[in-house]
């Protein structure tokens, strides 16, 4: 998990800005999550059966220009980026996590418009050593009321029966497995007769040490050693209580038997005053989005113009 500390801010036009919230488009690649203090609101991974997207059960929508095409494809490059439209209401941090990265976006009404800021999140990385129970119970619910999302920096979140970690069952038969593939790998190497084999000829010319590590192979003591497997992808946790939300992010390495490394990233969530953002030596205008029909086949000319006009409209 990169340190970052860039922080983007965006003028929003009068015509995607309401009394309690704005319409913004967010980009993304390949997959996105979203989540405020509200719950989950978006959610998209190519080829999941899982869709989350609250923007459709939101009648709000239906006062701004392009709700009629929530979402459109666009290129940047050669690359392919989806865009969803999302309603983001005043005052509320809003957690973006898709493609490698997470930000956090704020909006703070400005008379008729509203800017916006979007922020690199800057984690604060400590580590601790927990058993496998401890780590179990750390990365649980830490009360009844607690609401809790797991999403991996990817932007995929888990399914319903997928565990967080391996078993320490599974985490043995993983690294027993591993070594025995490389036990195979240099007994093939060892019948390389090529001069250039240096691997090769040692291990004819000692043919104990192949013969040594098979037999131990089946008596390994995790406790022995420190193995230094990781166990889990970068996953974010963020924990909803009473309107409060917290984040922090987790990477888990097996060490040893009863031992496992976690890397804690305690990731702040921040509030913005429009004092703040008003003096900021450079704002950006949102700009009109571009919409190539010959990449969204489901929408037409006349989608296009209709929301087109409503710009013009809600402009006056």
């Amino acid at each position: 998990m990169k340190k970052n500390t860039n922080e983007i801010v965006k003028r929003i036009q009068n015509h995607y800005v309401r009394d309690d919230c704005i319409q913004i488009m967010f980009p993304y690649q390949n997959t996105l999550t979203i989540v405020n203090p509200d719950g989950m609101l978006y959610h998209h991974k190519p080829g999941s059966t899982v869709y989350i997207n609250k923007y459709l059960e939101d009648e709000r929508r239906k006062q701004f220009p392009y709700s009629n095409i929530p979402t459109h494809f666009s290129k940047v490059g050669l690359k392919k980026i989806t865009y969803t439209n999302q309603l983001l209401d005043f005052e509320k941090p809003y957690i973006r996590i898709g493609d490698g990265y997470f930000s956090e976006s704020f909006v703070i009404k400005d008379n008729n418009q509203a800017l916006l800021i979007t922020s690199i999140m800057n984690p604060n990385n400590h580590v601790e050593h927990m058993t496998y129970d401890e780590l179990l119970k750390y990365v649980g619910k830490h009360d009844t009321e607690e609401q809790i999302y797991y999403v991996y920096l990817s932007g995929a979140i888990p399914s319903n029966n997928e565990q967080l970690f391996p078993t320490e069952e599974e985490i043995y038969t993983h690294i027993t497995r591993n070594l025995s593939k490389s036990i195979r790998d240099f007994e093939e190497e060892s019948k390389n007769y090529e001069s250039y084999a240096y691997v090769g000829r040692y291990l004819r010319e000692n043919p104990m040490f192949l013969e040594y590590v098979n037999n131990n192979m089946r008596r390994i003591d995790f406790s022995s050693m420190d193995f230094n497997v990781g166990i889990n992808e970068s996953m974010l946790i963020v924990r909803i209580n009473k309107g409060n939300m917290t984040i922090q992010g987790v990477k888990a390495m097996f060490v040893r038997e009863n031992d496992y490394k976690v890397d804690i990233y305690d990731i702040p969530v921040t509030k913005y005053s429009l004092e703040q953002l008003k003096y900021v030596p450079k704002i950006n205008i949102t700009r009109e989005p571009k919409i190539p029909l010959r990449l969204n086949p489901g929408v037409t000319r006349q989608d296009i113009k209709e929301a087109k006009q409503m710009v013009k409209t809600l402009r006056k």
